[in-house]
């Protein structure tokens, strides 16, 4: 069944400190709102005599209201799994995640996690390491998820042996004598998470919708995920049995295009509730495992990253994918990668949606202002960048002129729209308002921010989850301002007043008051 709100439970008027409308000309310190719907922004004491007796009244002097939070970019469903999982982030060492590892091992079964991040362990991950603690298959996903750690048992599981020849993008790390080490490179993971049990589609329902009460509790009232069908199937049960209530866009992989194609499918269609967006392709990797392609080579010389798929192969599938209607979704990190992208974007067929970048991190000058010219999206997260910083200037040296290059991005008319990466990063919005605000590395170097002339406003970041998502999903003349007729998909947030002055140290404690998603409220803070 489709949920429909009784319409007493989907109204109401919230006073607080000030409303955000986003809309020059509409503010005030109350919202109204009737039957899912933006009734009207104002004084309170002015809306107070047009609202009738009946409709609920929500007072929260000291917030701040905005459009409610849309993530950009998430794995919802690997996140709501791995909150199951052993959580490998944060572990200063190998010693320590093998610890972890121990801590969570299993008498029987697969053991699972994610987190990881070798980037400064004084020794690499290994099968023999994990050996050590347990004789049961084990696999763990890097923090980017472009990397896989496995056991001796999940190597054997899978049929990796040194005869096993590098998947294309790829790449199987070896030994000196051929053998895995247990190391997997971007699509080589695949080999063992395809023969990993996957929870039961029950199990999965559940965890999901557990995990979008989280999700309500930090504000968001809407994601925009990339994954695969189980996950797809999950949300429709969610939204079949009148439970959900995220306002989901969802792009499955590129796998997937000729079975979408074949059905007759096209980016846009579903309901409020359940929307398909694009299909997902992989141009490159990730910073943290070297594996972003880049025009000219890492500053130790090495190599350039690696490019996922060919431009022959690639092309076909954006030029199969906009004839049948389907939106692209395209992962570019470097700045080779970025390149191509706009290359092949800028002359694919417009269609219900607009075609977007994912991370759109790394930008050579030349091409800044392209992707505004053309109508794509960058879908881009700044919760990335405290960490990314460092290894950004030592990798990638004077190219990080054109790293996470939000301000510039805006002043070139680019639709900048922001996204955690979940579970990448955490799903809470705080760290990435704060870090485009700030540009504040996690080492607390660069003080006053690093390429300070890309710190953005607050008003900006918000727009930039909220009105820049909307428009990303097809639903700018439905959601991401708060005026008449909008829906009700609204957070009020409990902060100092500082914030509204561009103070973002106010908003890293920051707690959201109360959540409301079609006038309904979802979360309010006892």
């Amino acid at each position: 069944m489709v949920h429909s709100p009784d319409p007493a439970e989907s109204s109401g008027l919230l006073r607080a400190r000030k409303i955000l409308s986003l809309v020059p000309g509409i503010s005030g310190d109350a919202v109204w709102w009737q039957d899912g719907r933006v009734r009207a922004v104002g004084p309170a004491a002015e809306l107070e005599r047009k609202v009738p007796t009946r409709v609920p009244r929500f007072d929260f002097p000291d917030s701040i209201v905005t459009p409610g939070f849309v993530d950009g970019h998430t794995h919802f469903g690997m996140w709501a799994r791995g909150r199951k999982r052993v959580h490998l982030a944060g572990a200063g060492s190998r010693e320590e995640a093998v610890r972890r590892v121990a801590a969570g091992a299993l008498e029987q079964g697969w053991i699972l996690g994610h987190g990881w991040d070798a980037n400064r362990w004084q020794e690499p991950p290994d099968r023999w390491s994990l050996d050590q603690v347990t004789s049961a298959p084990s696999f763990f996903e890097s923090i980017d998820i472009h990397a896989g750690w496995a056991n001796s048992a999940a190597l054997m599981a899978a049929g990796i042996t040194s005869d096993t020849p590098d998947p294309p993008g790829g790449r199987i790390v070896r030994d000196a004598s051929g053998g895995p080490t247990g190391l997997l490179l971007e699509r080589a993971t695949e080999l063992i998470s395809a023969i990993v049990p996957a929870p039961g589609a029950a199990d999965l329902t559940a965890m999901v919708r557990e995990s979008q009460a989280v999700a309500h509790r930090l504000g968001i009232t809407g994601i925009h995920d990339v994954e695969g069908a189980d996950v797809l199937r999950a949300f429709r049960t969610l939204e079949a049995d009148g439970d959900l209530r995220l306002r989901v866009l969802f792009s499955p992989p590129v796998a997937q295009l000729p079975s979408l194609l074949s059905h007759g499918v096209r980016s846009g269609q579903g309901s409020e509730w359940l929307t398909l967006g694009g299909v997902k392709l992989f141009l490159d990797g990730s910073l943290g495992t070297r594996t972003a392609w880049m025009l000219e080579a890492y500053e130790d010389g090495r190599d350039a990253g690696m490019a996922l798929s060919t431009e022959a192969e690639a092309r076909q599938a954006v030029d199969q994918a906009a004839s049948g209607g389907l939106a692209c979704v395209v992962h570019a990190i470097g700045d080779a990668a970025v390149r191509r992208a706009l290359t092949l974007l800028e002359v694919a067929p417009r269609v219900g949606l607009p075609h977007r970048i994912e991370h759109f991190q790394c930008v050579d000058a030349a091409d800044m202002a392209r992707a505004g010219r053309a109508g794509i999206v960058a879908s881009m997260q700044p919760a990335h960048l405290p960490a990314d910083v460092v290894l950004a200037e030592e990798r990638w040296g004077r190219r990080t002129r054109g790293a996470f290059a939000f301000k510039s991005l805006l002043q070139r008319g680019t639709v900048v729209a922001f996204g955690s990466d979940v579970p990448v990063v955490p799903l809470d919005p705080r760290q990435g308002v704060v870090a485009a605000m700030t540009r504040v590395a996690g080492d607390g170097s660069f003080g006053e921010g690093w390429l300070p002339e890309e710190r953005l406003t607050f008003d900006d970041v918000v727009r930039a989850f909220t009105e820049a998502n909307a428009i990303a999903a097809g639903a700018a003349d439905r959601r991401g301002t708060l005026v008449p007729g909008r829906d009700a998909d609204l957070v009020a947030w409990g902060v100092e007043p500082a914030i509204l002055e561009n103070d973002a140290s106010a908003f890293n404690e920051a707690r959201v008051e109360l959540t409301v998603v079609a006038g309904e409220v979802v979360y309010r803070r006892q």
